[in-house]
């Protein structure tokens, strides 16, 4: 399991105001499918939030090609 907060994190501070937005919509199905449901405001007030590797490696992805760089962990 991986905390996928601070992916979000970085997303925030390095792309658009809405992107945790789009990596959520882009990523809806997969979310549903591991029964997760988050919110730009869960993800906010949330300290940690743990999923499974394969699920952190595909948000993973999609943060970074939204906001253009590569994520540093």
């Amino acid at each position: 399991m991986k905390n996928i907060k601070i992916i979000f994190d970085w997303a925030k501070e390095h792309g658009d105001a809405k992107v945790i937005d789009r990596i959520l919509v882009s990523l809806l199905p997969e979310l549903l499918k591991n029964n997760i449901k988050l919110t730009s405001e869960t993800i906010e007030l949330s300290k940690t939030i743990e999923v499974s590797d394969e699920l952190y490696e595909s948000i993973k992805a999609k943060s970074e090609e939204l906001v253009g760089s590569s994520f540093k962990s």
